[in-house]
């Protein structure tokens, strides 16, 4: 239900070709119980069976020097210190990867469709990119700097003092006076799904 609220997927229905250019590839579920004793299931794209991209796929995280700096620049500047991750992050990013499946089992009705994918699967070589690429563009249109040492620390000026947001793939770290107010904004103009915030 998740891979098709977020239209993880364009359904080209049975008997269809692959396209020109596209790679079929295959997909597999994951299953875990965390600590907590919840049960997930990940549906995870077999992105070794693609060639290696040509572009750089790298993507960076919060190193833990920063972690570090923006805890004491926080506890400086007398800011709240909040945490949250945001859920189901690679599929709020496109894939630039040319891939498709052939519908399984687990697809119900659409067994034995062509399904392009569409959003940045986990698995796929290109996914954490996507996603940074992605969180980046929003936390700029939110009006934040990345700071230039650490550039996965971000900085805006409010009033007479900075706040920071520290991002770890899609674990954010954030130092304010009104965390709140981030939190709210990534959900309510941005529709992020957040998870364990405060």
């Amino acid at each position: 239900s998740q891979i098709d609220e977020y239209e993880a997927f364009e359904d080209r229905g049975v008997d269809t070709k692959v396209p020109e250019g596209y790679k079929k590839i295959r997909v597999h579920m994951v299953y875990d119980i965390k600590h907590d004793g919840r049960h997930k299931a990940r549906l995870v794209a077999d992105g070794h069976l693609t060639d290696v991209p040509l572009e750089s796929v790298y993507s960076s995280v919060v190193s833990l020097r920063a972690i570090r700096l923006v805890t004491f620049l926080a506890e400086l500047n007398a800011l709240d210190l909040w945490g949250t991750d945001i859920g189901n992050a690679y599929l709020e990013s496109y894939t630039k990867e040319k891939v498709c499946i052939t519908a399984g089992d687990e697809f119900g009705e659409r067994k034995g469709h062509l399904l392009i994918i569409r959003k940045a699967l986990y698995g796929l070589r290109s996914s954490g990119a996507r996603w940074h690429d992605r969180f980046h563009d929003v936390l700029r249109e939110m009006g934040w700097t990345p700071c230039k040492m650490e550039p996965d620390v971000w900085m805006k000026r409010v009033d007479d003092h900075y706040e920071y947001i520290a991002t770890y793939v899609d674990d954010l770290m954030i130092a304010s006076k009104n965390p709140k107010a981030i939190t709210d904004e990534l959900m309510d103009r941005f529709h992020f799904k957040l998870k364990g915030t405060g």
